[in-house]
């Protein structure tokens, strides 16, 4: 499922400061072996991948879930360089999919 970056589960918060930054998204490029253990409730760590690029990935007990991908994705990895922290909700677990809330810690 793609969209603007809105949900049916919580609208997005367009935020002006890193602290009010929160918005829905779906886990891009789930890796199965990560999703499979993932319940709805459960909270992922946000964090920038080891691959040299800024690719902003979900992980689960240390282990990478998949990517992040949305309209503020700029704003989040801005945000993420200095300094700020975010994780993430799970919001719905639907085969291999999994809807995520980001927020700010």
């Amino acid at each position: 499922m793609s969209g603007s970056g809105g949900s049916y589960l919580g609208s997005s918060t367009p935020a002006n400061s890193c602290d009010t930054l929160q918005f829905d998204t779906q886990l891009a490029s789930p890796k199965a072996s990560v999703v499979s253990q993932l319940s709805v409730g459960d909270t992922l760590d946000i964090a920038f991948a080891t691959t040299g690029h800024q690719i902003v990935i979900a992980l689960w007990n240390g282990a990478e879930a998949g990517s992040v991908i949305h309209s503020l994705l700029t704003q989040l990895r801005n945000c993420m360089t200095q300094g700020e922290q975010y994780q993430a909700r799970v919001l719905q677990v639907s085969g291999g999919q999994v809807r995520l809330r980001i927020f700010h810690i």
